[in-house]
């Protein structure tokens, strides 16, 4: 049986480009530079799990707000639990994104209430992510 890897589709294109800092927790893509690195810091997909599936950022793992908040536990503590069963402590760097920013603005936040300290928020998000064909996609 072929393991969760090998079904996974990554497309590259000729032109990528390398997330910068913009600020103390939100990261864009630079238009200025052509030599494409995803970063080192893990990407966090927080829109709800159908979309993760239908297609997301190369990588990233899914850890879903909208699930957190509709759970009858507490949403804070239902949401740093996904965290930390994807081994990813308070003060571990990552980048959070959604659909177009708010929602992992507001995951953003709620990790900082609970003592995070090394989210940073993708401010476009996968709107901003998906507006250039030539950025891999993972499906």
């Amino acid at each position: 049986m072929p393991s969760p890897m090998e079904n996974r589709a990554i497309v590259f294109g000729p032109s990528r480009r390398p997330l910068e800092k913009t600020g103390s927790d939100r990261v864009t893509l630079s238009s200025l530079d052509r030599d494409f690195r995803l970063p080192v810091r893990p990407f966090v997909d927080v829109r709800p799990g159908f979309m993760y599936e239908e297609s997301r950022i190369p990588g990233a793992i899914s850890i879903q707000l909208i699930e957190a908040k509709e759970s009858l536990r507490d949403t804070a503590e239902y949401f740093v639990e996904g965290f930390t069963d994807a081994n990813l402590n308070s003060q571990d760097e990552f980048i959070v994104y959604c659909y177009d920013g708010g929602l992992a603005r507001e995951a953003c936040d709620l990790l900082e209430s609970q003592g995070y300290t090394g989210q940073q928020c993708y401010a476009g998000s996968w709107v901003d992510w998906i507006s250039d064909d030539t950025r891999p996609i993972e499906q």
